[in-house]
């Protein structure tokens, strides 16, 4: 592993999946990591899932989200896509990774996050 001092290092955050079960970030993995923030989870479609199911071998995906719980049953159910994929936890989130806007409330954006725990992409959106 070869760290870039130049970019930085992601802080460890467990986040609670819908599934209930608890997926990290922050942790030395074998495949990058892409989290999609999606404070509207209907903005979800077509192309954010073939995107993930092209994808999964190289990466593992997450969606953050502000949405409702109705709202992500739907998109889960529309998608058939797996309930670890998306969580709700978003405030801790917003906070770590300074994706708020001034009113505090989540925005929509991507980050990539190395096999060395460091963000190499992210854009507000």
């Amino acid at each position: 592993m070869s760290i870039d001092l130049a970019r930085p290092i992601v802080p460890t955050i467990a986040l609670k999946m819908l599934s209930g079960n608890t997926r990290l970030l922050g942790i030395p993995k074998q495949r990058v990591q892409v989290v999609m923030i999606l404070p509207h989870i209907t903005e979800f479609n077509e192309e954010l899932k073939n995107a993930i199911d092209f994808f999964k071998e190289r990466a593992e995906s997450f969606i953050i989200t502000s949405s409702t719980q109705k709202q992500c049953d739907e998109v889960i159910a529309n998608y058939k896509i797996k309930e670890n994929l998306i969580s709700r936890e978003y405030q801790d989130f917003s906070k770590v990774f300074a994706i708020k806007d001034q009113n505090g409330l989540l925005e929509k954006g991507l980050m990539i996050i190395d096999t060395n725990c460091q963000i190499t992409h992210k854009d507000i959106l």
